[in-house]
């Protein structure tokens, strides 16, 4: 994994150097004990809970997991370091948490997955919620989502996708996430499929977690569903290996450029818009695909590392040390690429992850025509 701070050379090392001077003061103001008046590290003895927003087993809580086994070597005192996962309200209690009820001793941080700054943009956001500008952001990641489905239903994986064994074709989607729920309904109304029990597909929403989801596939309940790529190298993968599951494509990376490539960590399932114009014979256009871009360049913030408003700055600067630290560390790189497929995932870093959610934030008016025309279209 690498951290990722401007696009050019100078603004690289102009943020190299701010990246020093933060070593240099977390070193003697929270080395020395200087920052809460005290002898020892502020860390020393003490145990950093890390919230995962849903259940065990899911994609984000994969990267927490990952995460908590590292980080807590680069803090200066080596606190414990624990996940404590807090589902529900697709993801939302645990930021409402987070913003209203935890601690600013930067003794809680949260890792989050499902796009939250994707969520305030459209509107999901429940009244009263802090303004993700105002949570300390500490880091966040470049993601993407791998579509898979069960190979009884598509038994040519993605050849087969317009021609499923059975009709309709149910696809799963977490509770109260209207991200995802309108993104498949926008990826089949572009292939011209219709929503219905007695059309082309319906759509099951109310899983907590990926891993609940996994289990439902597993029973036949639903034959579609999408993970991050880190939750579908687990359970997934291994259904896939067996032959019971197959991969039908991924949302792919933006590249500065504007063009969409493979991730790496999955780079043998093709990107969606390689299928759309292979089983379609024609580029993805219109107000879906515009819709189904910004999600794609959401990616580039979907998860993040948060601490609660509050949180001191010299805490927040010391976290997002660790991270800086922890991406370079050998021993968190293999279990990187282990889990994730790939060491190359990019990490945004302090203002750098802040001004991604500032882009995300500013949405082109076709995401509320397409969410108005999917979500209520039922």
């Amino acid at each position: 994994m690498r951290a990722h701070y401007s696009g050019d050379k100078g603004s690289f090392a102009k943020l190299l150097r701010v990246v020093s001077v933060i070593l240099i003061s977390g070193l003697v103001l929270i080395g020395s004990g200087e920052l809460f008046g005290g002898e020892a590290p502020y860390y020393k003895g003490k145990t950093l809970v890390l919230v995962n927003n849903f259940s065990a087993g899911g994609s984000s809580d994969v990267w927490s997991r990952l995460m908590a086994r590292h980080i807590g070597r680069f803090i200066p005192g080596n606190p414990t370091v624990i996940v404590q996962n807090m589902p529900g309200a697709g993801g939302l209690l645990a930021y409402q948490w987070l913003g209203k009820a935890a601690k600013g001793d930067g003794l809680t941080i949260a890792t989050f997955g499902g796009g939250l700054a994707r969520g305030q943009a459209v509107g999901e956001f429940p009244k009263g919620a802090r303004d993700l500008r105002e949570m300390g952001i500490i880091a966040g990641v470049q993601d993407t989502d791998v579509t898979f489905a069960r190979k009884a239903v598509f038994p040519s994986g993605y050849k087969s996708f317009l021609t499923p064994a059975t009709r309709p074709v149910v696809i799963g989607n977490l509770a109260g996430e209207e991200d995802s729920y309108v993104r498949d309904a926008a990826i089949m109304a572009m292939f011209g499929l219709r929503r219905g029990r007695d059309a082309d597909f319906i759509q099951v929403a109310g899983f907590p977690g990926g891993n609940d989801a996994y289990l439902a596939m597993g029973r036949g309940e639903i034959d579609v569903y999408v993970t991050r790529v880190a939750g579908y190298r687990r359970t997934p993968l291994q259904e896939v290996r067996a032959g019971n599951w197959v991969p039908l494509w991924q949302g792919g990376i933006v590249t500065g450029a504007g063009d969409i490539v493979r991730d790496q960590g999955v780079r043998d399932v093709p990107a969606f818009d390689e299928v759309f114009k292979e089983l379609t014979r024609k580029p993805p256009a219109a107000q879906y695909w515009e819709y189904i871009l910004w999600l794609t360049r959401g990616k580039g913030a979907t998860r993040f590392v948060l601490a609660p408003p509050g949180t001191p700055k010299e805490l927040i600067s010391l976290l997002t040390t660790a991270c800086a630290q922890m991406l370079k560390d050998p021993k968190y790189l293999f279990e990187q690429e282990k889990i994730f497929g790939t060491a190359e995932e990019v990490m945004y870093l302090g203002e750098e992850a802040r001004r991604r959610i500032e882009r995300i934030l500013d949405k082109p008016a076709a995401v509320d025509q397409v969410i108005k025309e999917l979500t209520f279209r039922r």
